[in-house]
């Protein structure tokens, strides 16, 4: 099911939203130097297509993205795309339900690669890139080793980068580029694969897992350049766009 293209505003506050979004991904890089992870420049095991975005973060990269680099994104085709939001899928676990399976597709390599391996969107890249480490070089392991706690406090990014994404979409890179472009023409459907963000229904960490709690009180805390704070800004722009509930249709089948 589609949603209502006058219940989506992806424009909404870009500006703050974004300021918000810049501050979020500083954030991961400082708290990600905490560890010993192995990642070097070259070591692309993990950058596949499975590139899972919010609007905001799409257009954040579209502002620096070459056009040959987009058009290769267009190329692209059978790519998975993800069958529910990171908040919509904290809500149905809430509520003891199975959230619906992502749609299959076939995963390749990120076209967003140099012919040496770097990402050539490297400061533009969305959440899911910025939080792919590992202690141990994934082509000898065959898979990335995360330290749990970093692993949660990435699953508590997920949830509030979706959050502060107020009035914006959740799906795949590609589609929310594509719907971008179609808004600068003027286009307003809402392609049914592009989820309605929602609020965190609550950040899931558990009462003993202390380092997420103090991690997310230092976000909350940092100051933007415009002054504010994190969590100031983000309750401003989430008080002033008003309810949110309406931009999903989930409800109907909670």
């Amino acid at each position: 099911m589609s949603l209502p293209p006058t219940l989506v505003r992806p424009d909404y506050a870009y500006p703050q939203k974004r300021e918000l979004l810049e501050a979020l991904y500083a954030f991961v890089e400082e708290e990600a130097r905490k560890y010993s992870f192995v990642c070097r420049p070259g070591c692309h095991h993990c950058c596949t297509t499975h590139l899972w975005v919010t609007t905001l973060e799409a257009r954040y990269l579209l502002e620096d993205l070459p056009q040959e680099l987009e058009k290769g994104l267009f190329t692209l085709s059978d790519y998975p795309r993800p069958g529910t939001s990171p908040n919509a899928m904290a809500l149905f676990l809430m509520r003891g339900k199975s959230p619906p399976e992502d749609r299959p597709g076939k995963v390749r390599t990120c076209p967003l690669l140099t012919p040496e391996g770097l990402c050539a969107v490297y400061p533009r890249r969305p959440l899911s890139c910025r939080v792919m480490f590992s202690r141990v070089p994934c082509e000898i392991s065959g898979e990335a080793e995360v330290p749990p706690e970093f692993l949660g406090l990435a699953s508590l990014l997920f949830q509030l980068v979706e959050e502060l994404d107020v009035g914006g979409l959740y799906g795949h890179l590609v589609d929310a580029i594509r719907f971008w472009r179609e808004l600068e023409k003027g286009v307003e459907e809402v392609p049914e694969w592009l989820l309605g963000n929602r609020e965190a229904p609550d950040l899931a960490y558990l009462p003993e897992e202390d380092s997420l709690r103090e991690a997310l009180v230092r976000l909350y805390r940092r100051k933007l350049s415009s002054g504010q704070t994190f969590k100031g800004l983000l309750d401003q722009i989430k008080e002033e766009f008003g309810p949110r509930e309406a931009l999903s249709f989930l409800d109907e089948i909670f």
